[in-house]
Formats: C-alpha cells, sequence, structure tokens
C-alpha cells in the first residue's frame, strides 16, 4: 500500500525563453490553476478524491516528484521497481483530460542540502555504493539524471517541467555542491533541449529562503534563472510573517519576477493554512479561513498583475486523517505538521471561504 503514496517533506536556460509558454484559462484569466494530488488519507480512495478534486477545482494537473531518484536503472536504462513504474502510469491515467500539466522532478534531497536518495519500491531509500559517494557532477549522476527526466517527460507529455525542485536552497545549505549542482544543470537542460526544444524547463526557486537573506541568494539564483524558461517559485510565507498576509511586503513576488525581466512567472508551489499551526511544529502561527481567503486573493492579484503562467496550490484537503493514522508517529512529525491544514477543502472534504475565492477565478 506504501507503495501508492509519494510523500511530500519539503520546508517544508541552455537558451532562455526558447520553451513554449502555455497559460491561461477560458476567459480573462492569463493563469492556469491547480493542485498536486497529495492524498488526504492513506486509503485508495483519498488518492481519487484528490484527483476529483483537481477535476472540478482546477485546470492545472501537478506532478510533484521529490522523493528520490531511480538512480542506476536510469543510468543502465533498465525498467525501474515494478511497484514505481505502476505508480508514475497508474497517475498518468488518472490526468484529467483537458486539464494542463505541470510535472516537477529533482536531482536533490528534500532536505535540499545533497543528491537526492535513491527511488526503488518506496521514497528516499537509502542511497547504494557508489551513488552515496557521488557529487552532482559526476558523469554517471547526470547521464542518469537526464535520462530520468527525459522517461518522466515520456510518461506525462507536461507542459512545463522543472527539472530542480527548490534549488536555491542548497546553494546555503551545501554551497561546496552548488557548483557542481550548476554543472548537471547545463549538461542536463542541454540534453532536454536537444530532445524537447519547444517545452519550458525551469527550476523553482524557494522565494521566502531568498527573501531571508537576498545578499547571499542573488548570485545563486540568478545562474539559476539563466537556464530556466520561467521564474518559477515557492512559498510559504505564513511562517515568515506569523500568519498575517497582510505583512508581505507588496513586490513579495514582484522581486524576483524583475530578477529576470521579460521571462514569463509562475507560482511552482504555495499555500496558506486555514487553522493555526502548533504543535509539534516548534513555532505556533496562527491561521484561520479568513486569513486563508486573504492570502487566495494577495496570489491571485498578484498573479493577474504578472500575467502568470501557472500557479500551484499545493494541497486540496486538509490530511487530518493521514496525520492521525501515520504522519503524527514520523521522526519527522514537526515539519509534517507545518501543512497538515493548508486545504482549500477542510478535512472533512468541505471547501472553505478560500475555495470560493480560488473558484472564482477558476471561472473567469
Amino acid at each position: 500500500m506504501k507503495q501508492l503514496f509519494v510523500l511530500m517533506i519539503s520546508l517544508l536556460p541552455f537558451l532562455t525563453s526558447c520553451g513554449d509558454i502555455v497559460g491561461g484559462g477560458a476567459g480573462s484569466r492569463p493563469y492556469v490553476m491547480g493542485f498536486t494530488a497529495f492524498p488526504h488519507a492513506k486509503t485508495d480512495a483519498a488518492v481519487l478524491e484528490a484527483w476529483d478534486a483537481i477535476a472540478v477545482s482546477a485546470d492545472l494537473a501537478v506532478i510533484h516528484e521529490d522523493g528520490g531518484i531511480p538512480w542506476q536503472e536510469a543510468l543502465d536504462g533498465t525498467p525501474y521497481d515494478a511497484s514505481y513504474a505502476w505508480w508514475l502510469d497508474y497517475v498518468q491515467s488518472l490526468i484529467p483530460s483537458g486539464h494542463a500539466v505541470y510535472l516537477a522532478v529533482t536531482p536533490i534531497s528534500s532536505s535540499r542540502d545533497g543528491l537526492a536518495l535513491y527511488r526503488g519500491a518506496d521514497s528516499d531509500e537509502p542511497l547504494p555504493p557508489p551513488w552515496n559517494t557521488y557529487t552532482f557532477d559526476e558523469p554517471d549522476v547526470m547521464e542518469a539524471f537526464a535520462n530520468h527526466c527525459l522517461n518522466m517527460i515520456d510518461i506525462y507529455d507536461p507542459d512545463y517541467f522543472a527539472f530542480a525542485i527548490e534549488a536555491n536552497m542548497l546553494a546555503d545549505l551545501s554551497p561546496g555542491e552548488w557548483q557542481a549542482f550548476m554543472t548537471l544543470t547545463h549538461e542536463v537542460c542541454a540534453d532536454i533541449r536537444n530532445v524537447h526544444p519547444f517545452l519550458s524547463i525551469f527550476a523553482t526557486i524557494q522565494a521566502d529562503y531568498y527573501h531571508n537573506d537576498v545578499g547571499s541568494q542573488i548570485v545563486p539564483v540568478s545562474e539559476l534563472l539563466f537556464y530556466c524558461d520561467i521564474v518559477a517559485v515557492s512559498s510559504y510565507a505564513y511562517s515568515r510573517f506569523n500568519g498575517d498576509p497582510s505583512a508581505i511586503p507588496a513586490d513579495y513576488l514582484t522581486a524576483l519576477a524583475d530578477l529576470s525581466p521579460g521571462q514569463p512567472f509562475a507560482v511552482a508551489e504555495t499555500a496558506w493554512p486555514a487553522e493555526p499551526v502548533d504543535l509539534p511544529y516548534p513555532v505556533y502561527i496562527p491561521a484561520s479561513e479568513a486569513t486563508q481567503k486573504e492570502y487566495v486573493e494577495r496570489l491571485l492579484a498578484d498573479c493577474d498583475e504578472l500575467s502568470a503562467a501557472f500557479i500551484c496550490w499545493f494541497l486540496t484537503r486538509d490530511f487530518d486523517d493521514y496525520w492521525e493514522s501515520d504522519f503524527q508517529y514520523f521522526p519527522n512529525a514537526d515539519i509534517i505538521r507545518f501543512w497538515k491544514d493548508c486545504g482549500l477543502y477542510d478535512g472533512d472534504g468541505v471547501g472553505r471561504p478560500a475555495l470560493t475565492s480560488w473558484m472564482q477565478a477558476l471561472e473567469s
């Protein structure tokens, strides 16, 4: 059963502008709107319910693969673990007809401080030898990751493709790895563009991390954006601004968009809780349905102003059931707790006030 779930744990251009940008809803809205399919419970029904929510509350399907790479199989061109291969095909079969697709993979670990772990039957298995000694610029790593990207693109035929998730965090957490990662970026982007010259590709940037220390982040982020067709950011600003959307500076997103003028902009991950964040998360963060709605409306207004390509809200529904059955017992339960109440649907599957604002934009 465990293989049915890809655990979300994150803090949580070779030539620029050569990818085709797919965007816009049916009306005046410039962006497509989507969710990941992270389930609210450890059941097959919860997986299907997440996809049902995406079908009716979005026009973008988000495939977020942040649980390691099948390194040896990708290098050798051999089949992936049977349960993982089944899962990839199963997810592809659930994508609603007519939805745009955003696919994200990453060679960086979910802790954002080194090489991604191994993806076998389960996510984030320990790296076997010799992979546990390799750096990002090891030739086998670069070849394996490029092969994996191409395999995933073949399965999902995405409109948008992220080759790294929240990559700018690596520059601070493991600065000695940054140039090796940039070597991988150069080589892998070239390989992808050679096969898919019109696909929009990019790495995502963690906006809150960037704003925490612009001085140390500006150079690595600028280096990264050279390889990106889209300035795509993740943001969970409720932690940085103590749950107060009105405290977010007016240029919080535009400051990042302005780093690469003329490039399309996107929100690759975001969320805001509708209930307070408390124990076991170490810091209490106030939140309510009203502040969640305020954030959604601010997000939509910013993305209108920026003529964004897409928005991904990370969770359809609060994962109360999964928390009670499994997550509260995990060693990293304190981190997982950060996202528990961020759904636009509550734990019972009832739409929140923020969903009304979201749907008004979706139908525009």
